[in-house]
């Protein structure tokens, strides 16, 4: 074998190991990616269905109350905390650029919608106007309004939670 031949299978047998090397790399890259990506949406489905149960209690207990501001109940009460609404897959879901790959733009507007609607300014709000209808300091249609709008929200976002879960499939 002469030297111009030991160079040629040389950089043959070198080329082939590095471009092997790089398939092997990218294929890879992407079983982690794709696997990662199921993770992902797995968890934010389970994220979901624990944040579609929690609205659903706060639903009831919202009806539960409105009723009993119906009856002139002075003793309903609302234990509604909306921090305890899970959103930690969700902002991942969005920095990993997921969102577009499952979601319709107007979809990913009432999503963000409906997180932001529900926090603690709004609960405050509820839960302060019943207190003052309590101590005979607002009127109860204005109870009921509170009540009935914030019922609303909830049922939203209940329904807007169980629309995304049937988009958002591994």
């Amino acid at each position: 074998m002469t030297f111009q031949e030991q160079v040629v299978a040389t950089l043959i047998g070198t080329s082939g190991g590095f471009i092997g090397s790089l398939l092997l790399f990218w294929i890879k890259q992407y079983a982690e990616k794709r696997s990662k990506e199921k993770t992902l949406v797995r968890n934010l489905r389970y994220e979901i269905e624990y944040n579609i149960h929690l609205l659903k209690g706060y639903e009831t207990q919202l009806t539960e109350c409105i009723e009993a501001v119906g009856a002139d109940g002075k003793q309903a009460y609302l234990s509604i905390d909306y921090s305890f609404i899970a959103r930690h897959f969700s902002l991942q879901f969005y920095r990993e650029g997921l969102i577009s790959k499952f979601l319709h733009p107007e979809d990913m507007k009432r999503w963000n919608g409906f997180l932001s609607t529900l926090g603690e300014g709004t609960q405050a709000h509820v839960q302060d106007i019943l207190e003052k209808w309590r101590k005979s300091e607002v009127e109860k249609e204005d109870v009921f309004i509170a009540l009935k709008h914030e019922r609303d929200q909830v049922k939203y976002a209940r329904e807007m939670s169980e629309y995304l879960k049937q988009k958002i499939k591994p």
